[in-house]
Parts: C-alpha cells; structure tokens; sequence
C-alpha cells in the first residue's frame, strides 16, 4: 500500500506537547503512514507504532528503512495496548492516537472507504480478524439497526428516508460496491441535499465505517489502557474527528482529573491553524486533547 499523500494532522502540536527525548519510549497507537511516529523519531526517542492494518503495518519497514531501530511495527489493534506494552517491556513516556482515517485507506486501500470510488462494500481496517463488511451490515441488518447507526455513529439527519431506500433495494438485488451505496443515498435525500459542499453520502459512509470496526468501543478502551500504562509525568495526546469520538475523550479525560490520575495539559481543545487546514483541508476537523499521567 503506498503513503502517497499521507499527511499527518497538527504535527507541530503534537511534537511540542508529546515533548519527546532521546531514550524515551513514546507509543503511537496509531501509526497509518507515519507521520508522527517519524517525526518524533528523529528527536532521538525510540516508538512503538501499533497498527491495525496489516497492509500499512506489513508496508511500514519497506517504506520508512530510514527509521529501523527506531520504530517497533507491531500489527494489532490499540485495545491491546497493555498486552502489547508488556510484551516489549516498554512503559510509555508519552502515548499517541490520531483517531482519523488515513489517506492510505481512502485512496489505495481498495476497500470501499470512499465514496469517490467505485470499491467493494468492505470498510474493515483488519480483514483478517474481522468477518463483519459494511457490504453485510447494508444487506442483512435489519432497517432499524441501520437507522440507528446513521444516526448515533454519523448524526445523519435523513437516516430514516436512507435506511428505508437501503431495505428497499436489496429486496431487488444485493448492494456490492460504493457506487450502489451512493446511488440508493442520492435516491433519497431531497434534491438540495445532494449540492451542498458536503457530499451527502460522507457521514452514511462514516457511520458504517465506524459500526463495521467497532471505533467508539475501541476508543473508549484504548484511552483507558494508556492513562493505565502511561508513566507518571508522561502524556497522552488524542486527535480525533468526531464528534462521538471527541466526547468519549473529553468524559474520560474528565474523570481522570478529577479522580487525580491526571492533570489536564490544557483545558482547550488544540485545532489547527489555518495555515495548515489551507494545505490539508482534511485537517479542519481536528481536535487534540492532551493529558499528563500524575
């Protein structure tokens, strides 16, 4: 899989809050093309990158030769995190997760992460552990669950009127590739939902990307794991670009500091600067939160 086109959200950030050293261990737990697991690898601190993907995970060491001794690939999912952690004897020094997708799986994963292409229904970051498509969700589920997670997962204001037309169609014919998806989408949302700026299919895409990998449950056990394992003084920083998301991140942070596990970096939310959004527009929806484990 190539990195073309990958490029890490709020890099500066990142590096100024993480703060990292030569010899210290900082853990990317979501490595993708990476970005910043090499930016902080050239401060002099070693980084274990976990990544999800076996392809971008397989693909890592040939693209970045640069960075062996200095970045540990391991392919598993961030939930793991503890396991993960004591198997290479590393207590963290600061812990990254930058929630977005990556460029990587919208432009040559091949699995149907965009809707721009015309991919199979697939949307599994790891399909070798997991069975689940969005192809079976879209086909099989019943028309409530798929309502529901339009709305809960991609707050879409027409999921009734989607799900509806979803049900209807695969009475006929089975929906296989993103260009069935859209089309029964633009069926059924009014005409003037179909111009705006956002494609009307981005958050119907978004929500059965985040029910096929199980995102929000995973986030909410990742982020528990590193305040876990991270060691005191250390920090934990999160990227993320929903709104669920960021709210699981934000509640878990809370109770942290008011538990006196943590202490809060700083309350506000880190976005980016314009600069950056005019060079990476996928950045605009950025926000960093970050802790430090007392």
């Amino acid at each position: 899989m190539s990195e073309a086109n990958h490029t890490p959200v709020l890099l500066d950030e990142v590096i100024r809050y993480l703060d990292p050293k030569p010899g210290q261990w900082i853990v990317d737990c979501t490595l993708n093309g990476g970005g910043h697991a090499s930016a902080v690898a050239a401060t002099g601190a070693q980084v274990l990158g976990i990544e999800w993907d076996p392809t971008i995970a397989a693909a890592f060491p040939k693209n970045h030769p640069e960075l062996l001794g200095k970045v540990t690939v391991v392919n598993d999912t961030y939930t793991n995190l503890e396991r993960i952690c004591a198997e290479h004897s590393v207590v963290p020094d600061g812990i990254l997760f930058d929630l977005g997708l990556s460029s990587l799986h919208y432009e040559t994963s091949g699995r149907g992460f965009s809707f721009l292409r015309d991919e199979p229904l697939d949307m599994r970051f790891n399909p070798e552990t997991n069975p689940l498509t969005a192809g079976r969700i879209v086909n099989e589920w019943p028309v409530e669950d798929l309502e529901r997670i339009l709305v809960e997962y991609g707050e879409e204001q027409f999921a009734g009127q989607i799900a509806a037309a979803v049900a209807l169609a695969r009475r006929t014919a089975p929906l296989r590739t993103t260009t069935d998806l859209v089309t029964i989408i633009e069926s059924a949302v009014p005409a003037w939902y179909q111009h705006r700026k956002l494609h009307c299919a981005t958050k119907t895409f978004q929500a059965l990307r985040v029910a096929v990998n199980t995102e929000l449950e995973n986030v909410a056990q990742g982020v528990a794991a590193a305040i876990r394992v991270l060691k005191p003084g250390g920090r934990l920083l999160v990227i993320s670009f929903q709104g669920a998301e960021d709210k699981i991140v934000r509640e878990m942070f809370k109770t942290a500091a008011k538990n006196g596990v943590a202490r809060w970096v700083t309350r506000s939310t880190v976005r980016p600067t314009w600069s950056e959004i005019t060079k990476n527009p996928r950045s605009r929806s950025a926000k960093l939160k970050i802790i430090e484990r007392l």
